[in-house]
């Protein structure tokens, strides 16, 4: 049985590291659409708030459940919150 080239490994490497980082991309679009369920059944989708200030209020959120926990070391993925269309009359 031959040895696969340096070339070959890094190829399968590569490939598992494009994996690794393709599941690490679902899992976080799952628990965003899961938040944003949240947000939306909250009543958040309704207000006219700033991103910047609606950001600032989900870090307070979250740093009121991290106190003791270790998970505040982890610095969470940017994630960049478009503003939703203004409503035109006509929408109900």
């Amino acid at each position: 049985m031959s040895r696969k080239t340096l070339a070959e490994r890094k190829s399968t490497k590569l490939a598992e590291l494009e994996k690794i980082k393709a599941d690490l991309a679902e899992l976080e679009r799952k628990e965003a659409e899961r938040i944003g369920r949240f947000a939306i059944s909250a009543g958040l989708a309704d207000l006219e708030i700033d991103d910047a200030d609606l950001r600032r209020e989900f870090e307070a959120l979250a740093s009121k459940f991290r106190k003791g926990d270790r998970a505040a070391e982890i610095k969470p993925t940017e994630v960049k919150i478009s503003a939703p269309a203004p409503a035109t009359p006509s929408e109900n």
